[in-house]
């Protein structure tokens, strides 16, 4: 979802008749400025107080104003400590970002089309690409060899990473001694532990983002389900909570919409000057198209997607580097056995018997060896 338009501002579309007594102005004081409204500065809209501000008042540069997701303004920043809002900013377009001058008025500042692409539209990807193959040309590079050297190349499925390893040749002459040996176990053992806690660590960590983001996902779902069955936009301002407002509020939020379904389905809810009572401020309630928020169902669910992947694979990544770390200190801590016990070999029938007598059988009948006894 994003923000409202920053550019234009609320106008009442009545028309008045054209006479000087009916022309009036608009009086009202905006931003934190406290000035009249001016067409000629640009403006953006608090999400959470529909109060306008100007962009140069809350130190926002114009050129960003549409990469912002959700816009808090700094009153309701500062009202609501306790719930440590902040403005969200979208993924800008890759080109914009890789331009020589990112922050100048020439690069594309428009936010990016997430997990469908990391460029705002086709063109800014083809010219980010002819960038890539002029900067490839001046490194030496032929235009017309080109497709010879891409042609077979295949989708990427894995990073490989080139490091430096300092081998330690030990002479098979004159082994080290035993002390020595340990001694550099040890500190080997010592060196894996160290990144078994880190990779644990960080993997616990990233479990803990993960259950963020199946909590956003259902939040996600159970907004959507309401928005068609009540008609309405159905926003839920609570899908911007941070980290620590998850921790505090997360069960709540879940559990406010079965009491939410359970007060429309009794028809008994009190209403007071057309707003609902209960957690009705957390829901825009504006036309189910709202203008404010239009198509916030799609955007959310392909940014849920695109977090849930992204950190599944992370998390995949984690738990391979520590089943490696284990198996390194397993194979340290219990080498393999170099000289294996060999079995005894068997007596192979050419061998003499330990007796020195030797009565082989053939078809089961002994034959004694000497002179043959006559019948």
């Amino acid at each position: 979802s994003r923000s409202r338009s920053a550019s234009v501002m609320p106008v009442d579309t009545k028309e008045e008749p054209e006479d000087e007594d009916s022309e009036r102005e608009d009086d009202k004081l905006y931003c934190v400025c406290k000035t009249r409204y001016d067409e000629d500065r640009v403006m953006i809209a608090c999400d959470r107080c529909d109060e306008w501000y100007h962009t140069q008042c809350v130190n926002m540069p114009d050129l960003e104003v549409d990469l912002v997701d959700q816009f808090i303004c700094p009153v309701c920043i500062q009202t609501n400590p306790h719930l440590h809002l902040q403005t969200t900013y979208k993924r800008r377009c890759f080109f914009g970002l890789k331009h020589t001058d990112p922050s100048s008025s020439n690069a594309c500042h428009k936010p990016s089309r997430g997990v469908f692409s990391k460029y705002c539209s086709d063109e800014c990807g083809i010219k980010y690409m002819q960038m890539r193959i002029s900067q490839w040309e001046r490194s030496g590079g032929k235009r017309d060899k080109l497709w010879e050297s891409v042609k077979n190349a295949e989708k990427r499925e894995g990073v490989v990473a080139c490091a430096d390893v300092k081998m330690e040749i030990d002479s098979k002459l004159s082994p080290a001694p035993i002390s020595a040996q340990k001694r550099k176990a040890d500190r080997e053992i010592a060196c894996l532990n160290s990144r078994l806690e880190n990779v644990v660590r960080e993997r616990e960590m990233m479990k803990r983002e993960m259950d963020m983001v199946l909590w956003r996902e259902k939040l996600v779902k159970l907004a959507s389900e309401r928005a068609e069955r009540v008609d309405e936009c159905g926003w839920d301002q609570r899908l911007c909570f941070g980290e620590e407002e998850w921790d505090d509020f997360g069960a709540e939020v879940l559990e406010s919409y079965e009491e939410k379904a359970k007060e429309e389905a009794s028809d008994d809810v009190m209403q007071v000057d057309g707003v609902t009572t209960g957690h009705g401020e957390w829901w825009c309630t504006g036309k189910k198209k709202c203008e404010r928020h239009a198509g916030w169902q799609k955007l959310r669910v392909a940014e849920v997607a695109f977090d849930k992947e992204t950190k599944e694979t992370i998390l995949s990544t984690l738990t391979t580097r520590e089943r490696e770390i284990r198996k390194g200190i397993e194979d340290i801590l219990y080498p393999p056995s170099t000289n294996a016990s060999q079995a005894p070999s068997k007596p192979s029938l050419a061998d003499p018997p330990l007796n020195g007598t030797s009565k082989p059988r053939i078809n089961g009948e002994t034959i004694e060896k000497g002179k043959k006894k006559k019948s």
